[in-house]
């Protein structure tokens, strides 16, 4: 009788556990998430600097009323100087998809400087030789890019304006017999081409090709010892720089996911 009491209750303890088993929910297994890449968001404002190096070339003609030595139409040496540059710049992107588009405004320093030597075609004996300085330009320009990850390439295009002197010392026979000065402030057009890297959520690292074409200007060369002349200028400037920006990202998000 006591053998068939405790077979009854072993066997009801093994039912009771089975069916409370049952009652259980089946587990379930989640996958962990996706890891998407944040992506760099250009919008936004931003300030930054910029250093690098180039070269310009002047060319001038004389015009009315001329002289002896150099009558009007003489077109002088053309004058290929270098330098250095540095400035500042500040502006807005918008982006779109894969798309940004943006506005810049800039202005920059330089110490570009050339000389060059014109002899006379009329009086052999007469030489100007010609130094033309770059001293400093502003761009304001619109940009159009096209965004892959942290990376932007884009091109760039609008109006310069630009400040230059020229000094020229006269000789006659080797002899110098006076020294010429002028001073100009030219505008035209900018065009160029570069390359963003954003490698930090507000900062980002750039190098830019830009070609600057000035206007034809009128110039007075100014003696004290000789009458006023006039040339008309043309200059161009090729340039290299590097740059770092700071984006503020003022009412959009650090980083963004497509």
């Amino acid at each position: 009788m006591k053998k068939l009491f405790l077979a009854g209750a072993a066997l009801a303890l093994i039912t009771g556990h089975t069916a409370l088993a049952a009652d259980l929910p089946a587990k379930t297994y989640t996958k962990a998430p996706v890891y998407v890449p944040p992506v760099y968001n250009w919008t936004g404002f931003y300030i930054g600097g910029n250093i690098g190096g180039g070269w310009d070339s002047f060319k001038a003609t004389e015009i009315a009323p001329g002289n002896a030595a150099f009558p009007v139409g003489t077109a002088f040496t053309p004058n290929h100087g270098s330098g250095w540059l540095g400035g500042v710049q500040a502006g807005y992107n918008y982006q779109f998809n894969h798309v940004v588009l943006g506005v810049e405004g800039e202005y920059s320093w330089a110490d570009f400087s050339g000389t060059a030597s014109t002899t006379s075609l009329t009086i052999p004996l007469i030489a100007s030789n010609t130094t033309d300085k770059l001293k400093d330009f502003a761009l304001f320009t619109g940009r159009v890019g096209y965004a892959e990850g942290s990376w932007l390439f884009y091109v760039k295009g609008g109006g310069a304006w630009g400040d230059t002197s020229s000094s020229s010392v006269s000789t006659f026979g080797g002899v110098q017999n006076a020294t010429l000065g002028s001073g100009s402030t030219h505008s035209g057009y900018v065009v160029g081409a570069g390359v963003e890297w954003g490698f930090a959520p507000n900062w980002s690292a750039k190098i830019e090709y830009d070609h600057i074409g000035f206007d034809s200007r009128t110039v007075a060369i100014v003696s004290p010892t000789l009458p006023t002349t006039f040339t008309t200028d043309n200059v161009n400037v090729d340039m290299v720089r590097v740059g770092v920006n700071y984006r503020f990202n003022w009412g959009t998000p650090v980083v963004a996911k497509y």
